[in-house]
Protein backbone atom coordinates (compact mmCIF):
# COMPACT_ATOMS: atom_id res chain seq x y z
CA UNK A 1 0.00 0.00 0.00
CA UNK A 2 1.41 3.24 -0.86
CA UNK A 3 0.85 6.08 1.51
CA UNK A 4 1.11 10.11 0.67
CA UNK A 5 2.08 12.13 2.78
CA UNK A 6 1.26 16.00 2.55
CA UNK A 7 4.06 18.17 2.33
CA UNK A 8 4.51 20.40 5.09
CA UNK A 9 3.94 24.44 4.73
CA UNK A 10 5.97 26.81 5.78
CA UNK A 11 4.61 28.40 9.03
CA UNK A 12 4.04 31.92 9.09
CA UNK A 13 5.88 34.26 11.32
CA UNK A 14 2.36 34.65 13.87
CA UNK A 15 2.52 30.71 13.30
CA UNK A 16 5.42 30.08 14.75
CA UNK A 17 4.40 32.99 17.58
CA UNK A 18 1.23 31.25 18.41
CA UNK A 19 3.54 27.67 18.41
CA UNK A 20 6.09 28.97 21.18
CA UNK A 21 3.64 30.83 23.11
CA UNK A 22 1.70 27.47 23.52
CA UNK A 23 4.80 25.16 24.44
CA UNK A 24 5.32 28.27 26.50
CA UNK A 25 1.79 27.46 28.50
CA UNK A 26 2.89 23.72 28.38
CA UNK A 27 5.07 24.06 31.48
CA UNK A 28 2.84 25.79 33.36
CA UNK A 29 -0.41 24.07 32.45
CA UNK A 30 1.93 21.00 34.09
CA UNK A 31 2.60 22.86 37.07
CA UNK A 32 -0.72 23.74 38.14
CA UNK A 33 -1.56 19.93 37.29
CA UNK A 34 1.03 19.43 39.78
CA UNK A 35 -0.58 21.68 42.07
CA UNK A 36 -4.04 20.33 42.02
CA UNK A 37 -2.67 16.58 42.88
CA UNK A 38 -0.82 18.45 45.55
CA UNK A 39 -4.70 19.83 46.76
CA UNK A 40 -6.70 16.54 45.62
CA UNK A 41 -4.21 14.34 48.30
CA UNK A 42 -4.06 17.19 51.09
CA UNK A 43 0.00 17.74 50.58
CA UNK A 44 -0.26 21.78 49.91
CA UNK A 45 -2.38 24.47 48.96
CA UNK A 46 -0.24 26.15 45.90
CA UNK A 47 -2.29 28.23 43.35
CA UNK A 48 -1.45 30.46 40.25
CA UNK A 49 -1.97 33.88 40.96
CA UNK A 50 -4.36 36.02 38.91
CA UNK A 51 -2.61 39.18 36.47
CA UNK A 52 -4.39 41.98 38.29
CA UNK A 53 -6.30 43.41 35.23
CA UNK A 54 -8.63 46.34 34.79
CA UNK A 55 -11.51 46.46 32.37
CA UNK A 56 -12.45 49.29 30.76
CA UNK A 57 -14.62 48.58 27.82
CA UNK A 58 -17.47 45.86 27.79
CA UNK A 59 -19.80 44.85 24.43
CA UNK A 60 -23.09 42.86 25.18
CA UNK A 61 -23.61 41.33 22.03
CA UNK A 62 -26.59 39.64 23.63
CA UNK A 63 -28.13 39.22 27.08
CA UNK A 64 -26.05 36.27 28.29
CA UNK A 65 -22.70 36.85 26.49
CA UNK A 66 -20.18 39.72 27.57
CA UNK A 67 -17.17 40.39 26.01
CA UNK A 68 -14.14 42.45 27.49
CA UNK A 69 -13.07 44.46 24.47
CA UNK A 70 -10.95 46.67 26.07
CA UNK A 71 -8.46 46.03 29.59
CA UNK A 72 -5.02 46.68 30.81
CA UNK A 73 -2.58 45.26 33.42
CA UNK A 74 -3.47 47.39 36.50
CA UNK A 75 -0.22 46.76 38.66
CA UNK A 76 2.33 44.32 37.55
CA UNK A 77 2.06 41.29 38.93
CA UNK A 78 4.62 39.80 41.50
CA UNK A 79 5.51 35.91 41.22
CA UNK A 80 3.04 33.12 39.29
CA UNK A 81 2.71 30.68 42.16
CA UNK A 82 1.67 31.12 46.33
CA UNK A 83 0.24 29.40 49.12
CA UNK A 84 0.58 27.07 51.87
CA UNK A 85 3.09 23.63 52.35
CA UNK A 86 3.51 21.85 55.69
CA UNK A 87 2.55 25.48 57.46
CA UNK A 88 4.76 27.68 55.68
CA UNK A 89 4.34 30.23 53.16
CA UNK A 90 5.65 29.16 49.87
CA UNK A 91 5.95 31.40 46.61
CA UNK A 92 7.46 30.98 43.72
CA UNK A 93 8.20 32.07 40.14
CA UNK A 94 8.12 29.83 37.04
CA UNK A 95 10.38 30.81 34.27
CA UNK A 96 11.23 28.40 30.89
CA UNK A 97 14.34 29.03 28.30
CA UNK A 98 14.94 27.46 25.30
CA UNK A 99 18.65 27.99 25.37
CA UNK A 100 21.20 26.14 27.66
CA UNK A 101 21.14 29.08 30.43
CA UNK A 102 18.73 31.46 31.86
CA UNK A 103 19.04 35.08 30.71
CA UNK A 104 18.22 37.58 33.98
CA UNK A 105 16.15 40.01 31.16
CA UNK A 106 13.75 37.11 31.25
CA UNK A 107 12.56 37.89 35.27
CA UNK A 108 11.70 41.50 36.40
CA UNK A 109 13.25 43.27 39.32
CA UNK A 110 10.32 43.62 41.10
CA UNK A 111 9.48 39.89 41.20
CA UNK A 112 13.31 39.42 42.55
CA UNK A 113 12.95 41.17 45.27
CA UNK A 114 9.51 40.25 45.97
CA UNK A 115 10.91 36.64 46.63
CA UNK A 116 13.43 38.20 48.73
CA UNK A 117 11.46 39.72 51.08
CA UNK A 118 9.35 36.31 51.23
CA UNK A 119 12.38 35.01 52.26
CA UNK A 120 13.22 37.59 54.96
CA UNK A 121 10.15 36.91 56.60
CA UNK A 122 10.30 33.49 56.95
CA UNK A 123 8.41 32.27 53.61
CA UNK A 124 10.23 29.35 51.04
CA UNK A 125 10.75 31.73 48.34
CA UNK A 126 12.39 30.25 44.62
CA UNK A 127 12.87 30.25 40.84
CA UNK A 128 12.14 27.21 39.17
CA UNK A 129 13.06 26.96 35.89
CA UNK A 130 12.84 24.67 32.54
CA UNK A 131 15.41 24.28 30.18
CA UNK A 132 13.14 22.89 26.94
CA UNK A 133 16.47 22.63 25.28
CA UNK A 134 17.37 19.52 27.58
CA UNK A 135 14.10 18.99 28.99
CA UNK A 136 15.41 19.53 32.41
CA UNK A 137 13.52 21.63 35.25
CA UNK A 138 15.85 23.37 38.20
CA UNK A 139 14.60 24.65 41.11
CA UNK A 140 16.85 27.71 42.62
CA UNK A 141 16.22 29.02 46.35
CA UNK A 142 16.30 32.78 46.00
CA UNK A 143 19.42 33.37 47.94
CA UNK A 144 21.92 32.39 45.69
CA UNK A 145 19.39 33.49 42.51
CA UNK A 146 18.77 37.01 44.40
CA UNK A 147 22.89 36.85 44.87
CA UNK A 148 23.69 36.35 41.27
CA UNK A 149 20.99 38.31 39.68
CA UNK A 150 22.11 41.47 41.44
CA UNK A 151 26.06 40.94 40.18
CA UNK A 152 24.38 40.76 36.75
CA UNK A 153 23.47 44.24 37.09
CA UNK A 154 27.25 45.45 37.50
CA UNK A 155 29.00 42.59 35.43
CA UNK A 156 28.81 41.21 32.23
CA UNK A 157 27.61 37.88 33.37
CA UNK A 158 23.95 37.99 32.37
CA UNK A 159 22.53 34.62 32.54
CA UNK A 160 22.79 31.61 34.43
CA UNK A 161 24.22 28.00 33.08
CA UNK A 162 22.21 25.31 33.52
CA UNK A 163 25.40 23.90 34.12
CA UNK A 164 26.09 25.95 37.23
CA UNK A 165 22.31 25.71 38.68
CA UNK A 166 23.44 22.86 40.93
CA UNK A 167 26.90 24.23 41.82
CA UNK A 168 25.12 27.13 43.76
CA UNK A 169 22.46 24.37 45.35
CA UNK A 170 19.94 24.51 43.00
CA UNK A 171 18.40 20.75 42.54
CA UNK A 172 16.90 19.31 39.70
CA UNK A 173 13.49 18.73 39.79
CA UNK A 174 11.74 14.93 39.00
CA UNK A 175 9.19 14.37 36.45
CA UNK A 176 6.85 11.64 36.31
CA UNK A 177 3.10 10.78 36.03
CA UNK A 178 1.58 12.29 39.59
CA UNK A 179 2.60 14.82 40.09
CA UNK A 180 3.82 15.65 36.84
CA UNK A 181 6.47 18.44 37.97
CA UNK A 182 7.83 17.07 42.12
CA UNK A 183 9.12 19.86 42.79
CA UNK A 184 7.68 19.39 46.57
CA UNK A 185 10.26 16.74 46.75
CA UNK A 186 13.00 19.22 46.37
CA UNK A 187 11.15 21.60 48.86
CA UNK A 188 11.58 19.18 51.41
CA UNK A 189 15.33 18.83 50.90
CA UNK A 190 15.83 22.60 50.50
CA UNK A 191 13.91 23.97 53.57
CA UNK A 192 12.89 20.72 56.03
Amino acid sequence: MKIKYPTPKKETPQQTSNLNRSRGMLFENELNKSNEYYLINNIAVIYKKPTPVRIVKVEYPSRSHAKIVEAYYQTPSTTDYNGLYKGRYIDYEAKETNSLSFSFSHIFSHQVSHLKKIDEQGGIAFVIIFFKKINKIYMIDIKPFYKLYNESLSTNKKSIKHSDIESIGGLEVSTGYAPLIDYLKQVDKMYF
